[in-house]
Formats: structure tokens, C-alpha cells, sequence
């Protein structure tokens, strides 16, 4: 099964390089940790974590911009490491590649928006049909989110492209996967089942369990880069899988 072909290919490729994964996300990590600290200890002294003053808004938006750069900076250097052999780096300064990247991701997202629209309004005007049946409502939600999945998935792939300075890459990515959409799906059902089983693995008391957690989310964080590292280089560059 292709699929799982591709979802091993990705864990090998982190497992294989867990070195260079870690020296990437060391100052992205700390970055947002240090935001963080930062905007909590700033809320507090403001008297309150819930803040919505204009004060509290500028922290959220610049905590938010924060986190968001710190990601970018994290997938752009993934994806270069592994596509362009590119060294791995603790200090990398924000460049093109990241721009590029930050690009197509909002490209992404207004796809995903303005498809999402009329899906919902349908969804909705669904709902009302049936009476507002709360099994059909949670059918509902679960095909329509399973579909995005796929959907992002598909058009992810780009993302990789557009960290490695490829000409049009969401277009390409999207054209590279148009026969795989049954890949895709399963690709995504076995990936959030994997999610599902880490995260529960990961429900342990006190400070194990956050230990824990923060593990997973990272694995799964990576994981999903490698997943999209993967599709570019098989689907668009014709790489071979282990």
C-alpha cells in the first residue's frame, strides 16, 4: 500500500535524522518559549490572562507572529535539509525561503477559505433539511473535516516546493498528486490514527505527562513536515521510497 509506504518512508526519514531535527527546532523552541514567558508575565502584571484591552491585543497578535515565524523557520529548514542536503543550522536568519514559505501557506489558507465557505453554507443548509439530527450533524462534521484533510494534505505538498525555490509550487504539487487523492486519504486517516494512539500514549500523571505531551507534539509536528517533505520528493521529483 502506497500509503503506508509513505507514512514509513516519513518516520524513518525523521528517526534517521533526529540530530538535525532537534539542532532546528532548538531556537524556534526557544523562541516561543521566551514569547511566552514573556506575554504571560505581561498579562499578569496587566491584573489579568484574559486581557482584552488594545495593550493585550498587540501581545497576542506579536505572540502570534512570534510562534508563526518560529514554525515557518523550523518547516523552510526541514524541508531544505532534507530535499537540498542543506546543512543543518542552529542560527538561520529568516530569508527568502521562509517568505516564499510564509507566501504560499497564506495562498493555502485563502484556498481553503474560500472553498470552505460554500461547504459550510451547503453543510449547514444540510442540517436544516434533517431536522438538526445530532448523529447526522457529527456524520457531517466528520466527512467535511476528513475532506479538508486530504485537501490540505494535497496542497501542502507545495509548501516543501516553495522552501526549495520551485517555480509555482502549490500549482505543481497539486498537478504532481492529482492521481493520488486515494493515497492521500488513506495517508491521512493512518497519520491522525498514529496522532490519535501517540496522544494517549502520552496521557501520563504530573510532570511525566507534560513531558510527554510536549514530546508528541513536537514528533507529531515534525512528522507532518516529513509527510510533505515525502510527497514533493516522490510525487514531484520522482524519489524513491524506502
Amino acid at each position: 500500500m502506497l500509503a503506508l509506504r509513505l507514512l514509513r518512508h516519513s518516520i524513518l526519514q525523521l528517526t534517521g535524522n533526529l540530530g538535525a531535527a532537534l539542532t532546528l527546532s532548538v531556537m524556534p523552541a526557544v523562541a516561543v518559549a521566551a514569547a511566552g514567558a514573556v506575554w504571560w508575565n505581561t498579562m499578569l502584571a496587566m491584573g489579568s490572562t484574559q486581557g482584552v484591552t488594545g495593550q493585550a491585543a498587540v501581545l497576542h497578535l506579536a505572540l502570534m507572529i512570534i510562534v508563526v515565524l518560529a514554525f515557518v523557520s523550523l518547516a523552510a529548514s526541514w524541508h531544505r535539509f532534507v530535499l537540498l542536503e542543506e546543512r543543518p543550522r542552529l542560527l538561520r536568519p529568516i530569508g527568502r525561503p521562509e517568505w516564499r514559505y510564509v507566501g504560499a501557506s497564506v495562498r493555502l489558507t485563502l484556498i481553503l477559505i474560500l472553498v470552505g465557505i460554500p461547504v459550510l453554507l451547503l453543510g449547514g443548509a444540510v442540517m436544516i433539511a434533517l431536522d438538526g439530527s445530532v448523529g447526522a450533524a457529527m456524520l457531517l462534521d466528520l466527512v467535511i473535516g476528513f475532506a479538508f484533510a486530504v485537501l490540505g494534505l494535497r496542497l501542502g505538498t507545495g509548501l516543501a516546493g516553495a522552501a526549495t525555490g520551485a517555480a509555482r509550487p502549490l500549482t505543481t504539487g497539486w498537478r504532481a498528486t492529482g492521481h493520488a487523492l486515494g493515497t492521500l486519504a488513506v495517508l491521512s486517516l493512518l497519520t491522525q490514527v498514529l496522532g490519535l494512539a501517540l496522544n494517549l500514549a502520552a496521557r501520563l500523571p504530573g510532570a511525566a505527562g507534560i513531558a510527554a505531551a510536549l514530546l508528541v507534539a513536537w514528533f507529531t509536528a515534525m512528522l507532518s513536515l516529513s509527510i510533505i517533505t515525502t510527497l514533493w520528493g516522490h510525487f514531484v521529483e520522482g524519489r524513491a521510497l524506502r
